[in-house]
Order: structure tokens, then C-alpha cells, then sequence
């Protein structure tokens, strides 16, 4: 199985897996006999495979309902199936023969089912069939015969292994595991008791046992790499205490013995004091019921954090500590400058996009781990730039388009809860998911994958068109828009949100252009020559910028002085609403040193300047907005997160020189994290991918290297050094490597792709560019 970079060096586009037979599905669902209904459990399912000799390949595919972990002969094989809508649920394909012998082998599956929404888990609708109540299915192809999953395996229920209810933001309980019920050996032993088929039942259907069941296909492969594995051991501070030197995220593996019934609580802590872990409410934890023995238990869930508290019973002893970090694979290309400090901000955003990189890209791996449509737009930036696997980075937008809804607007997050519950939406990210669209246009190129997210994309940008006001603005949408956590004024119209939709609108158009859909794209550009025209409302020409929001019909007509934002002055550039005479005042806002706002609607009256320590969130989210408390002449901070918006509005100005010391701004941060990035400027948890955005700013825009044709058919090298003394990057492409070694006056250029510089076209191949100072 090859997952990340092909033997030519270029990046991988599709998953390489074992060939698998088309057709039909020879398996049945099965599940233990006597499982609980509507409940959260756990079964051990066990089979033997006789062989007299194994075959090159067994190729295997395998589905679960909610979740399983597959063994052969005591060995982990897979874990899935990867998160997703269950009406559009892939399955796993693994080759079982590098771990089959001659003889007696033993398959064995620890599944369960969670029964109800988790922040990664969207069950199926409850009364759609009794596979709701959990259901496996496995086949395995040997060649001349075919090994399946029926009612000659064994299915134990195993007792006390669920989790408490859910609670809070992070929407977790203390997941509960239970030795007493699973011997340690249970891998290679087997298992008593009986295995059910289960008969795939809808209403209106005659049934059957064999996929597809309604509503799970499963519908074609695995489309992502499979983790990479890393144990990682906690050291023990004391009896009580395990840290490490930095965020971790994975399965949680504890060595445990005491007398059977006794029970240890690990509180997984994603911060320290002084090397000691601190657990919050948000925190997730494990409690373990020991069996006699001493023995090593793994959770079934994932974590996240640097430390864990652990509370024992007496006589329960805890050994070791360990997770088993589960990522997505990160293959690093190089990038180095003559800033030490700038080289540290790229490998710690590096690390903060894997860290939030599994079966999608996620907010936090320590608290939530939910799939929102928005955060995930710099994760996928991060791997564009600087991986050889894009297979998550096209996967995780067709996971988001998957899920739309009727009324062509996106869900705020996916394939879990949140989703389920749709309790509000989140308009201006979906925006951001166009963006991510138009991103795969330009990086991938693949006419086919653009042809069928199109229709979603207009979905998107059409839904704001019963919002629309006669001077072509959108106001008074409903839902939170949240643009970030800063304190933006959204009322009325607001210039953020207009913005983005402008910059939806154009990147929409350029794309149903290059499919030849002249009629969608022409419709695009009318509707952004009415925004553009629009916009002129948001324009205080006294204080020479964009004011964050209307109520009336312009920014002064009310009298009143309305607030004004960096977020509004960059979406006004990416959204290419500007008078080309008014953007070079809009980067002197943006770079101006005075007058800057840190403040947060999250804690009203107080300064929200880095590492205060406020909470993220607050009153407002049900309260709305308070009125301003700050000087409404100075101009608002953005967030770690909507600084790509407005690095690329800088771009755009023509302004990249600028970035490399916006970038710079990140050090503050390292002083809260050292090893991850923080969530806001101000506080939140530390380790959000979404934070990210210099990783993909230096390579893109400092050093200067985006397609200049999609799919890299041309490449774009412009680097931008600002006080930098030299760049040396490697940037990967579907056709190989670009390298670029840039210094004052010189550039060093070697490509498989033709590219330009300057407005100069060069044909593939290495060159050295001399440029006057």
C-alpha cells in the first residue's frame, strides 16, 4: 500500500490499496448475540481462518457500524471506518496476508457502536434499519474460496464497556472499559459466545444481510491514507501525575494491575503548571475496572493533551502511561530562511495542522475533535504546501459537500453532533469552503472533481440571495456569523461577510469558466459587479476605511461611528471590491502600528491582548453582541485564523513583502505553546490547526510558489523576501518538487513545470534568475 509520495517524487492524487474484486457483497452484518439497543457498547467478535499456505495477497474489506478495531493473530490491522455521512460511508480495504501464517489463524474485531451523535460520529437516522444497533461485516478474498463474516463466529457483549453521558463543549463522557469482561489474550484465543447475522430491515424492504443497507452503501473505498502510529510514553511526575513536553494525540494505552473490581480514572490534561497536568471540565478521561491481573488496556476513543492525572482505587497500581498517536501521514517539504525564529513558526504550525489531521481535519484533538466547514480551509492549505499526500485535503471538502443541506447552505460542522442536532449554521463558513473548493482547482486541476462540487459551490453562494438588499448587499442573514473571535460587528450588512461572498462569487466564476459553464459564470460576474457596487456603502471616507457593519444604508448615515476591523479592510481585497486608487490606503490601515484593538465580544470591558488567558466563547453566543468599549477609531486585531484572509488580501495589494514580518507575530504565541499554536491571540486551547496559516504563508507567498495554471500545469514563482536575506523551500506538485533557493538580487529555480517569474516564462528545468537591486 502506498500512501504519500510516488516513486517519481510527485505528490499522490489516489489512494493505492490491494486490488479488490468488484461486485457484490458475499458477507453478512453481524453483531453478539443479546447487545443492548439504543445504548453505547462494545462486542468482541472472533473467527478462525484455517490455511495450508497464505497467499501473496488477502485482500479484505470491511465495514462497521459505528466503529471497529480489526486483529489477525493478535496484531491491529485497521481501525475505522473513517468518519463521514453515514449515506455516503466508505469502507476499509486491507491486505491480511503479511500477518496470516500456514495453519490456524485467528481474525478477531473489537466493534462498537456509540448509538446516538459524538462530535466524529453521525449515526444513522434511528428507525432506518436494525443496523443502528451495531452490525460488522467483513470479506476476505483467498483466491480459490472466500473467508466472511457469518453466524459461525463467536460474539461476546462485553459488560461495563461504554462510556458516561455527554457533557459540555467537548461533548465527551469518561469512556469505560472493563477488564473483567475481556481476557488479555482474547486476540489469539477467541472468544464464547454466539455471533448474530443481522438482517438489514427498512421500511418497505424485504431485507437482507449483505451490503448495501439502507442507509450505508458502503459506497467505494477508503479515499484517505491510513494513520501513521508513534507510541508516546508519559513520564511519571509522580504516583499520581504523567506528562510529556508537548501536545500528543491519539489512543490512550495504560499498564494497570490491582484486584478484580478496582478502578483507576485518567484525566487526560491538555495543559500543565509548572510540568503538572491540569485537567478542565473540557478535558476527556478513561476509567479503567482492573481484572486481577497486571495487563495493558487501550481505549477505543482518541485523546489529546500533555498530561494525565490519574485517580486509583487502593491497591490499583498504574506502571505506564503511553498514547498512541494516530495522524494523518505529513510528509514535510523543506523550508528554511536566515530566521531562525520564522523556521520554528513553520514547524510548529506543521505540527499543529497533523496533530488535527485523522479522518478529517478537526478544531482541537484535545477537547472536541469535530469537523467544522470552516477551520479546516488553512489545514488544507498547510498540506497543499508542504505534503505529498493531498488525498485529505481533496477528501476533507467532499466530507463537508457530502452533507448539504436542502436549502444549498453547508452545516458548521460535519459528520457528527453538530450536524445532527443543526441547531444553527455558520454562513461565513461556508464560504471558506468554497475557498478550499477553488483551492483544489488550482492545485489539483482535476475537471472532474470540480464538475461534480460545482453544483455545491452555487448551492453556497446562491443561498444568500433572499438576503440580498436592492443595492446588491446581503444583510441581516441569520445564524452566527462568527468571522472569528474577535468583537466584529455583524449587524445589518456586514463588510467581512460581504467580502468573503465577493471572493465566493469570483472564484466561482473563474471556475464554471475553465468547465465551459459560460451561463453560471456569467451569472458570477453580474452578481459580483453588484457587490462590488454595494460595498461603496461600507466606505467612511473621513476615517479613509471600511466600517464593520450598516444598519441604515451607509456607513455615516445614522451619525453614529461605527467600528471598524482588519477582518473588513482584507475581505474587501480578497473579495476585489476595491477602487484600485483606494488599495494602497487599505495596507496602511492594515500596517498601521497605532490604534490597534485587541478585544473579543467572549469577554466584554477587558483587553484581549495575547496570552491574557480569556475564555473563548461566552454570553454573546446567546445574548448578542455588547456595545463597543473601546475606542471605536482604533481598528480590530484578527485572529490567528482570519490572518490567512488577511495575508492574502496583503498579496493581493501587492504587498507580500509585508507578510514575512506579519508572520513574526506568531512568536508571542510560542510563549503560551511552544510545540502547538494557540486558538486565539488571547486564550482557548492550544493546539488548533486552524492557527496555522505562516506555515502556508511562507511557502506561498514568501518564497513565493502557487500554480499558475490549475493542476501546476504552470507554475508562479515570486518570492517575496521582505527583510529575509535568503529562502530555501521545496514545494510539492503533482508533477514533482519545485525547489527554490531565493537571495537579494538571485533566484534559483529548479521545476518539472514551466513556471513564471516576474512576467517571464520559463520552461521546466533548473535556472538562475539575476534581477537588478
Amino acid at each position: 500500500m502506498t500512501n504519500g509520495r510516488t516513486a517519481s517524487g510527485s505528490v499522490s492524487l489516489e489512494r493505492t490499496t490491494p486490488d479488490f474484486p468488484g461486485g457484490p457483497w458475499r458477507a453478512s452484518w453481524i453483531w453478539a448475540d443479546g447487545a443492548p439497543a439504543a445504548q453505547r457498547h462494545v462486542v468482541a467478535l472472533t473467527a478462525e481462518l484455517v490455511l495450508d499456505e497464505v497467499p501473496d495477497t488477502v485482500p479484505a474489506r470491511w465495514c462497521a457500524v459505528s466503529r471497529a478495531v480489526v486483529y489477525v493473530n493478535g496484531v491491529e490491522v485497521g481501525r475505522g471506518p473513517i468518519r463521514s455521512n453515514p449515506r455516503r460511508q466508505p469502507y476499509e480495504v486491507t491486505d491480511l496476508a503479511p500477518h496470516l501464517t500456514p495453519g490456524t489463524n485467528r481474525i478477531a474485531v473489537l466493534a462498537l457502536t456509540y448509538a446516538g451523535a459524538t462530535p466524529w460520529y453521525l449515526p444513522m437516522p434511528p428507525f432506518a434499519t436494525d443496523l443502528a444497533n451495531g452490525a460488522f461485516v467483513l470479506e476476505a478474498d483467498l483466491g480459490d474460496r472466500w473467508f466472511v463474516t457469518d453466524e459461525a463466529w463467536s460474539g461476546s457483549v462485553l459488560d461495563g464497556w461504554g462510556s458516561t453521558p455527554a457533557a459540555g463543549v467537548s461533548g465527551r463522557g469518561i469512556e469505560t472499559i472493563d477488564a473483567r469482561s475481556l481476557g488479555s489474550e482474547w486476540a489469539t484465543d477467541g472468544v464464547t459466545g454466539a455471533a448474530v447475522v443481522r438482517r438489514a430491515h427498512a421500511v418497505g424492504e424485504p431485507g437482507r444481510s449483505t451490503p448495501p443497507s439502507y442507509p450505508i452503501g458502503p459506497f467505494g473505498a477508503r479515499p484517505i491514507s491510513d494513520l501513521t502510529t508513534r507510541p508516546v510514553e508519559l513520564a511519571a511526575v509522580d504516583d499520581t501525575a504523567w506528562s510529556t513536553d508537548r501536545i500528543v494525540a491519539g489512543t490512550l494505552l495504560v499498564e494497570v494491575d490491582g484486584p478484580a473490581g478496582g478502578e483507576v480514572t485518567i484525566r487526560v490534561a491538555e495543559e500543565s503548571i509548572d510540568g503538572w497536568p491540569t485537567p478542565t471540565e473540557h478535558d476527556a478521561a478513561v476509567r479503567i475496572v482492573c481484572d486481577g491481573t497486571r495487563r495493558v488496556v487501550e481505549s477505543l476513543d482518541r485523546y489529546g493533551g500533555q498530561g494525565a492525572l490519574v485517580a486509583a482505587d487502593d491497591g490499583v497500581t498504574v506502571h505506564a502511561v503511553s498514547i498512541v498517536e494516530r495522524l494523518y501521514p505529513a510528509g514535510a517539504h523543506r523550508f528554511a530562511c536566515s530566521d531562525a525564529a520564522l523556521e520554528t513558526i513553520h514547524a510548529v504550525g506543521r505540527r499543529s495542522v497533523s496533530l488535527n489531521s485523522t479522518d478529517a481535519y478537526t478544531d482541537c484533538p484535545t477537547r472536541e475533535q469535530r469537523a467544522w466547514t470552516g477551520d479546516f480551509v488553512v489545514h488544507q492549505l498547510v498540506d497543499l504546501t508542504t505534503s505529498d499526500d493531498w488525498l485529505l485535503a481533496r477528501h476533507n471538502v467532499r466530507l463537508i459537500a457530502d452533507s448539504r443541506r436542502p436549502d444549498g447552505m453547508l452545516p458548521m460542522a460535519v459528520a457528527g453532533d453538530a450536524e445532527a442536532v443543526d441547531f444553527t449554521i455558520i454562513p461565513d463558513w461556508a464560504l471558506h469552503w468554497v475557498h478550499a473548493v477553488w483551492n483544489l482547482y488550482r492545485y489539483v486541476g482535476d475537471r472532474d472533481e470540480i464538475a461534480e462540487l460545482l453544483p455545491v459551490v452555487e448551492g453556497v453562494v446562491r443561498w444568500f440571495e433572499p438576503f440580498t438588499d436592492d443595492t446588491g448587499l446581503v444583510r441581516d442573514v441569520y445564524g452566527w456569523v462568527i468571522i472569528d473571535w474577535s468583537a466584529i460587528d455583524t449587524r445589518g450588512a456586514s463588510s467581512a461577510l460581504n467580502g468573503l461572498l465577493a471572493r465566493a462569487v469570483r472564484e466561482f466564476a473563474e471556475m464554471a469558466d475553465w468547465l465551459g459553464d459560460t451561463g453560471r459564470a456569467s451569472w458570477a460576474r453580474a452578481r459580483h459587479d453588484r457587490l462590488r457596487a454595494g460595498f461603496e456603502a461600507f466606505w467612511d471616507a473621513g476615517r479613509g476605511r471600511y466600517v464593520d457593519s450598516i444598519v441604515g444604508r451607509s456607513a455615516t448615515d445614522s451619525g453614529e461611528r461605527r467600528t471598524a476591523s482588519e477582518h473588513g479592510q482584507a475581505a474587501a481585497l480578497v473579495g476585489g471590491v476595491v477602487p484600485a486608487e483606494r488599495v494602497g490606503r487599505l495596507v496602511d490601515v492594515l500596517q498601521a502600528s497605532e490604534g490597534r484593538v485587541w478585544a473579543t465580544w467572549s469577554a466584554p470591558g477587558r483587553e484581549a491582548s495575547p496570552n491574557s488567558g480569556l475564555d473563548v466563547g461566552g454570553a454573546y453566543l446567546r445574548q448578542g453582541h455588547p456595545e463597543p468599549w473601546w475606542d471605536v477609531d482604533g481598528l480590530v486585531v484578527a485572529q490567528p485564523f482570519f490572518s490567512y484572509v488577511v495575508h492574502d488580501a496583503l498579496a493581493a495589494a501587492g504587498r507580500a513583502d509585508l507578510i514575512v514580518e506579519r508572520c513574526r507575530r506568531w512568536e508571542v504565541a510560542l510563549e503560551r505553546c511552544p510545540t502547538s499554536w494557540t486558538e486565539t491571540w488571547f486564550g482557548g486551547t492550544i493546539s488548533h490547526g486552524w492557527s496555522s496559516t505562516p506555515t502556508r504563508d511562507l511557502v506561498q507567498h514568501v518564497a513565493g510558489v502557487t500554480p499558475a495554471r490549475p493542476g501546476f500545469a504552470m507554475a508562479s514563482i515570486a518570492p517575496a523576501l521582505g527583510d529575509l536575506d535568503w529562502v530555501d523551500a521545496s514545494v510539492p506538485t503533482p508533477h514533482g518538487p519545485i525547489e527554490v533557493w531565493a537571495e537579494r538580487g538571485r533566484t534559483v529555480v529548479d521545476s518539472p513545470v514551466p513556471f513564471v517569474h516576474r512576467g517571464t516564462e520559463y520552461c521546466a528545468g533548473r535556472h538562475t534568475i539575476e534581477e537588478s537591486q
